[in-house]
């Protein structure tokens, strides 16, 4: 039997506990609850370079982290939701350096609707932890329309970077073909 089938690699159970509350939360829903909200009780890696802090917690407050530290040193102000977050493992946001926001579901970003856009970037973006991404090639009028829906509010979805249009050359036959 592999590791995963058994419920985890040895002892670690990850959990992407702030991405489920912050970017897949339904808008308008929990919005309170985003703005000022305590994770206790969690293994926190903030690098993965660095030690991860046993029995951390994160404090947030008008929806931005504020502390992140031991369980017993980070102070939680009296009317916080708290959410225990023991046995649970907390993870920086995870950068994709290589997408391409041409697929049919995400064309056409004028006609979707919110939850159409929301949807397609969820399954191929947000649902794995990805809260950067940087685009190689896409669109740019529509990749700046997802992006700016994105930033407003209207629409949830990554932080998006973009390096815009592909380069394409004609070769002597006529045909198109991209260049690096």
């Amino acid at each position: 039997m592999r590791p995963w089938e058994k419920g985890g690699y040895p002892q670690v159970r990850i959990r992407f506990v702030l991405a489920v509350l912050i970017l897949w939360a339904p808008p308008g829903c929990c919005r309170s609850l985003a703005s000022d909200l305590a994770l206790v009780g969690a293994k926190i890696y903030l690098s993965p370079t660095e030690q991860p802090i046993e029995r951390g917690s994160i404090l947030i407050h008008d929806g931005r982290i504020v502390a992140v530290g031991p369980r017993l040193r980070i102070k939680i102000p009296r009317d916080t939701p708290v959410i225990d977050c023991t046995g649970l493992t907390i993870t920086a946001g995870f950068w994709n350096s290589h997408v391409h926001l041409i697929l049919p579901g995400l064309l056409h970003a004028e006609k979707l609707s919110f939850e159409q856009l929301s949807s397609q970037l969820k399954g191929m973006l947000t649902r794995w932890g990805f809260t950067t991404v940087f685009d190689i090639a896409s669109v740019l009028e529509n990749t700046n329309l997802i992006r700016r829906r994105i930033e407003s509010g209207e629409v949830e979805g990554p932080r998006i970077l973009t390096a815009g249009e592909p380069y394409a050359t004609r070769s002597d036959e006529g045909s198109s073909r991209l260049s690096s």
